[in-house]
């Protein structure tokens, strides 16, 4: 049973939100993203909580977080064998990240282990770099002995070089050098150079080694075989050595990434969102839904906090359109799924209780190619199917048929719910499903008529915070299509339409 489904997600904007804080590490990226309950859920909140004091140094953690590689495939080589100097170097950069984040994590740093051991294992003559080359006391020696071999082929043939090049009163300046073609008759004849390359108008000749030179040289090949072997059996005798630190290597892996999907959320903070609490009711105050209060104030409107509470069983909320009941049911959504999800929630505070699913029905649901009202039945239908405890979302049940109807299956709908034990939150119009069914109620939407009302300061006017009670103003919707323009004689028309509507019901 997915806890939000992805018509849900879509109608509160979850992946976007969610997407604003996102880990940076290549291990918490790839961290799923999962409902939590219970003690889990709380022990994630507790980290959070400590996390949080690790903001001062957050440019410094995201950039050391960002800087870790993925190394399971260097892990899976040393596992079977096969691992290189390479793969040794990963895990040795690893380990010398992980060192400097645990440093820079403060009073979390005990969340993570200690590799201190596995570092001296890889960085014998504590050089504090990732780079990785095999060393031990036989490869230096032999390396030693290869520089100084190296240096006597040197120096034997800047001899060589010396000799020729007063023999031939000619400047070679290296063994390998440049001459042109006309010159370098006698050169070639006296059997001291080697012809490289020839040119249209130039040779590339290379110094000819003498007898002693040759034999320098072949030591110093057989040298570097000895050293690749050498080089070679380290390899294999760290690997064995690092094999035993694998599962704690991926341990710490699971910790980072943890600890980097923490340090993402706490980011929340700055922008307003709060820790949730845990209760038996959502209990909000002033908060707000991320994407629908920037795309307001982009507008140039006011947006208005929710707050509110909500019990087990139904919660009714009308009011005339352009209220924000939609909002709140998007809002009411994405603050229980951040939450259950482990994320801050936005508002001043939240007491949210814990729930297994989320679900949104509305008027624009559609599945499976039926039509509007079909469509909605379905989705109800699987909706009340479900079990454990959930959140319902009803946005105007019952309006894609004929309204009598409509407005039957709606109140049936509505006492179902209010004797539920999910929360449930319905947005509708029908007067009859407001007035019949007890439940918690509020109105939302009042349109303050004093003083001079258009369509331009018409928003200014509404009241978009949740009033309790069932204060029903029949008529405002024909005020304001009078306002906007509507002719009177359509207007008055439209009003003793309502007023014998009322009389006869």
């Amino acid at each position: 049973m997915e806890f939000i489904d992805e018509e849900t997600k879509r109608f509160c904007f979850f992946d976007e939100v969610v997407s604003f804080y996102k880990p940076v590490s290549v291990f918490g990226i790839s961290a799923n993203l999962l409902p939590l309950k219970g003690e889990e859920l709380r022990g994630h909140f507790e980290f959070l909580s400590k996390v949080k004091a690790c903001e001062y140094n957050r440019v410094r953690i995201e950039n050391i977080l960002r800087d870790f590689h993925e190394i399971s495939g260097s892990m899976l080589s040393i596992e079977n064998g096969t691992s290189t100097d390479v793969d040794l170097f990963e895990i040795k950069r690893f380990v010398h990240h992980h060192k400097i984040l645990k440093q820079l994590s403060g009073c979390v740093a005990d969340f993570f282990g200690d590799l201190d051991e596995l570092w001296e294992l890889l960085d014998p003559k504590q050089s504090g770099s990732f780079s990785f080359m095999p060393e031990n006391e036989l490869i230096d020696a032999l390396i030693e002995k290869h520089k100084s071999l190296k240096r006597r082929i040197d120096g034997l043939y800047k001899e060589r070089i010396k000799f020729i090049s007063e023999k031939f009163n000619f400047d070679l300046g290296d063994r390998r050098f440049v001459i042109e073609r006309d010159k370098a008759g006698a050169l070639i004849d006296s059997n001291f150079v080697m012809i490289e390359r020839e040119g249209m108008k130039t040779y590339t000749l290379v110094v000819r080694p003498t007898e002693e030179i040759m034999v320098k040289e072949n030591e110093l090949h057989a040298l570097e075989e000895e050293i690749k072997i050498a080089e070679d059996e380290e390899i294999k005798r760290l690997s064995k050595a690092v094999e035993q630190w694998i599962t704690l290597i991926k341990a710490e892996i699971k910790k980072i990434a943890d600890f980097d999907v923490a340090l993402a959320r706490v980011k929340a903070i700055k922008d307003g969102y709060v820790f949730p609490q845990f209760g038996k009711e959502i209990n909000l105050e002033e908060s707000f839904h991320p994407v629908v209060s920037n795309l307001v104030k982009k507008d140039n409107f006011e947006y208005v906090p929710l707050s509110g509470k909500f019990s087990q069983g139904l919660t009714m909320i009308f009011g005339p359109n352009m209220g924000g009941k939609t909002t709140v049911l998007r809002t009411l959504a994405i603050s229980c799924a951040l939450a259950m999800h482990g994320f801050l929630v936005p508002a001043k505070s939240a007491v949210l209780p814990e729930i297994d699913w989320v679900r949104f029905v509305g008027s624009s649901s559609q599945s499976l190619g039926l039509s509007g009202f079909a469509s909605q039945i379905d989705r109800m239908s699987d909706t009340l199917k479900m079990n454990r405890k959930g959140l319902i979302l009803v946005d105007e049940f019952g309006s894609g048929t004929n309204p009598y109807e409509g407005e039957a299956l709606a109140t049936a709908l509505a006492e179902y719910l209010s004797y539920s034990k999910h929360f449930s939150v319905m947005v509708t119009h029908f007067r009859r499903t407001i007035e019949k069914v007890k439940c918690d109620k509020y109105t939302i939407g009042m349109i303050n008529f004093e003083g001079e009302i258009n369509a331009r300061n018409l928003n200014s006017k509404i009241n978009h915070h949740l009033i309790n009670g069932d204060i029903v103003n029949y008529g405002d919707a024909i005020k304001i299509a009078g306002i906007l323009g509507l002719p009177a004689e359509i207007v008055e028309k439209a009003r003793e339409f309502l007023e014998n509507n009322f009389e006869n019901r």
